[in-house]
């Protein structure tokens, strides 16, 4: 597959992703966070802010590969 077609592709996927989890990361803090602690709060949001780039981290590593060669 081209470099080119592998990186349209890749950004495409990794805009979708950060959509979802973004949607996804504020569901779950708005169901589970209003009464808790503000140290858990704290760990909930470092954490999701953190945890986000572990796919697009492959993503990249993956989109930045050269084509085999035959």
């Amino acid at each position: 597959m081209p470099v080119r077609l592998k990186k349209l592709i890749g950004t495409v996927l990794i805009v979708l992703w950060l959509i979802i989890y973004s949607l996804i990361a504020m569901r779950l803090a708005v169901a589970v966070l209003p009464n808790a602690h503000w140290v858990l709060q704290l760990a909930y949001y470092a954490f999701a802010g953190l945890a986000w780039i572990v796919p697009p981290g492959f993503l990249i590593a993956w989109m930045s590969e050269e084509p085999k060669r035959r």
